[in-house]
């Protein structure tokens, strides 16, 4: 496939837009809609939707710009499409709002998408949306292609911004947004090597669904200045977090990887959340009186947001990313598909379980909750500590027959 296919069709991140006009895909009376297929405005919408596009605001303008259009025609629309998403002839009306069978649309279609990123095939929806195999989660794994950008000579780097494909013209806007409104606590920095998650997902046994990197810059700083005395060391760290973002490499620590400096990579790698989980987890495995590497080798931390926030630390401030979007299928296979016993998840805190909900969607969310590979820490924990006290007894059992 022409790698420009998708710019072609929907224009560049920065302007994300559908096709064909609104009325196509939303005005059940337009003779246009009659004539174009139900799975591409499918895969119109789920493309432009995952990159940015507000459906409800497309809606909206069709009844201000078309008064004869009337909001039963337009949910009669969304109720066609949702039955062809659910394979199923039709769906009437359920009493609810026109807001609320978007949303309902969104949801099931989402958890459909599919959207491979080297270019082998177009996008597609899946029939089981449960299955995602092995191929798909990397194909449309676009933390492997930022990877690839990681600056050979500094972690952080001011003129540079290495970013999931799609997400960098998000959070751009949101950039400008926050600058026209006069306030500047939210601002993503470039620079700072986004960390969608430390360790890998693949063959993590206990999975923390965590927050978003915390930027300081004195820290960034210094980080390159202490590793540019050291090249091999450096490599060693850029190597390291290549790996993770391509579903690759080792846990989230590991001590027995000494490069020529004597220490390993994970020692030298100067990112304030990533230390943070280091300390807790060492904590924890002092407390449990268990090996502390043992429990590092089992461990994945995946980020709800892999970038970094000046000020305020809202994972979902710039609405939802590609990146996040792309959460879902790698979730979805850790709990579907993967072969073996399936991880167990822990949600430090009562605030992260909100934001992980939008994060994974109703669906997900749901398979996660219902599973018995659940730890939800219900409560503040403001400071993310993992001590046996909130974990719970219980929990802490099955946590130490996951890594046995």
């Amino acid at each position: 496939m022409n790698a420009n296919y998708y710019r072609d069709r929907y224009g560049d991140y920065g302007d994300i837009h559908l096709p064909k006009t609104y009325r196509v895909y939303f005005d059940s009376l337009c003779d246009e809609y009659k004539r174009y297929s139900k799975e591409n405005k499918l895969l119109d919408l789920a493309y432009v939707i995952t990159h940015g596009f507000d459906v409800k605001e497309a809606v909206k303008s069709i009844l201000v710009s078309h008064p004869h259009v009337s909001t039963h025609d337009i949910q009669r629309a969304i109720w066609s499409l949702t039955a062809a998403v659910n394979h199923v002839d039709s769906i009437g009306d359920r009493g609810n709002s026109l807001d609320t069978d978007i949303d309902i649309l969104i949801e099931d279609l989402l958890r459909c998408y599919r959207l491979p990123l080297d270019n082998s095939i177009p996008h597609y929806l899946e029939e089981n949306f449960r299955h995602v195999d092995e191929i798909t989660l990397y194909v449309a794994n676009g933390w492997e292609i930022a990877s690839q950008n990681v600056n050979d000579c500094q972690m952080y780097k001011d003129d540079d911004f290495v970013f999931y494909p799609g997400d960098d013209e998000l959070l751009q806007n949101y950039h400008q947004k926050d600058i026209d409104s006069g306030n500047i606590g939210q601002i993503f920095p470039v620079g700072p090597c986004p960390e969608p998650w430390y360790g890998n997902p693949m063959t993590a046994k206990i999975i923390i669904l965590g927050d978003m990197p915390r930027s300081d810059d004195f820290i960034d700083r210094c980080a390159n200045v202490i590793l540019s005395f050291e090249p091999s060391l450096m490599e060693e760290v850029q190597t390291m977090v290549r790996k993770w973002m391509s579903l690759d490499g080792n846990g989230i620590y590991d001590s027995k990887e000494f490069g020529q400096s004597g220490i390993c990579a994970g020692d030298a790698y100067n990112s304030v959340t990533y230390r943070h989980w280091i300390d807790e987890l060492r904590n924890l495995s002092w407390k449990l009186k268990i090996d502390e590497q043992n429990l590092m080798d089992q461990v994945c931390v995946i980020n709800a947001n892999a970038y970094y926030a000046v000020g305020g630390h809202d994972p979902l401030v710039s609405g939802l990313l590609p990146s996040q979007y792309y959460l879902r299928i790698l979730i979805n296979y850790l709990i579907n598909n993967k072969s073996g016993e399936r991880p167990l998840f822990l949600i430090p805190s009562t605030g992260l379980h909100k934001v992980w909900k939008k994060v994974l969607g109703y669906w997900i969310e749901n398979e996660v909750m219902l599973s018995n590979e659940l730890i939800l820490i219900d409560q503040p924990n403001i400071k993310l500590k993992l001590t046996p006290e909130l974990i719970g007894k219980n929990n802490i059992k099955n946590l130490l027959r996951k890594i046995k």
